[in-house]
C-alpha cells in the first residue's frame, strides 16, 4: 500500500511541474505550448484522482503477506438444525452473532493478487470477507430449502477494482488475478473452526475436539 502512495505523490508533483511549466510559457504567450503542457497536468490530475479511488477501495480489503488468521468460527446449537454461529474477526473488540439453519456453515471471501513487479512496490495479496451462508448435507434438501445468508461485505468505497478488472480485463497490468473462494464445515454444538487465508487461497482447520468430530464426519461420507 506504501508503493500506492509514492506513486500518487509522484503523480502529483508531476501535475505541479506541468502545470508551473504551462503557466510559464503562456505568460511568454507560447500559447500551443502552454496548453499541451495544460493538458499534461489535467491527465496527470485525472491519473492522480484514479489512483486515489483505487486506493481507498483497496482499504476495504486486508493486506496478505502470509497465511493469517482472518476469523475464529463458535458454535452454538438452539436447536435441531438450527445454530448460532459467533465470527471473530481479528482487529475486531465484538464478536458478531448470525443464525443459520442447516448442517454446514460456509465462508466465502474475495482475494486480490498483484503482478511480481507491483509487489516490489509494496503490494501484497488482499482479501475481502463477502459472504457467510448455510449448506444443506443433501443435495435434494439444498434444491427445496433456502440457506441461510448473511452479507459481510463492506460498504461501497472508491472506485471498485473487481469491477474495473473484469471492464478492462488485460488492460490493467497490475492486477494478476481476481478470485472468489469458498470453504465450508459441518455445524456442531460447541465446535470451534479456524479460518485462515495464504498465498493460495482460504484454509480452515478445527480448534477443539467438537470440530473435529464434525470434520471427521464430513470426510467419511
Amino acid at each position: 500500500m506504501d508503493g500506492v502512495l509514492i506513486l500518487a505523490g509522484l503523480l502529483a508533483l508531476l501535475m505541479l511541474l506541468a502545470l508551473w511549466r504551462s503557466g510559464r510559457q503562456l505568460r511568454r504567450r507560447r500559447l500551443l505550448s502552454g496548453g499541451l503542457w495544460g493538458l499534461h497536468s489535467l491527465a496527470l490530475l485525472l491519473a492522480f484522482f484514479l489512483l486515489l479511488m483505487i486506493y481507498s477501495n483497496l482499504q476495504t480489503y486486508r493486506r496478505l503477506t502470509h497465511e493469517q488468521p482472518v476469523a475464529d468460527v463458535y458454535l452454538r446449537q438452539l436447536a435441531p438444525r438450527r445454530y448460532q454461529l459467533s465470527l471473530a474477526l481479528p482487529g475486531r473488540e465484538k464478536d458478531d452473532y448470525y443464525l443459520l439453519e442447516g448442517d454446514q456453515w460456509q465462508l466465502d471471501a474475495r482475494v486480490l493478487k498483484w503482478k511480481p513487479w507491483a509487489n516490489l512496490l509494496g503490494l501484497d495479496s488482499h482479501y475481502r470477507l463477502e459472504r457467510l451462508s448455510s449448506r444443506y448435507a443433501s443435495v435434494d434438501e439444498a434444491r427445496r430449502r433456502r440457506p441461510s445468508v448473511h452479507d459481510l461485505s463492506p460498504p461501497p468505497r472508491g472506485l471498485d477494482v473487481w469491477r474495473l478488472q473484469a471492464l478492462l480485463r488485460e488492460r490493467i497490468r497490475f492486477v494478476d488475478t481476481l478470485f472468489g473462494q469458498s470453504v465450508y464445515m459441518p455445524m456442531a454444538d460447541g465446535a470451534h473452526y479456524r479460518v485462515s487465508m495464504g498465498q493460495s487461497g482460504l484454509l480452515v482447520r478445527a480448534q477443539n475436539e467438537a470440530a473435529r468430530e464434525a470434520a471427521a464426519r464430513l470426510a467419511s461420507n
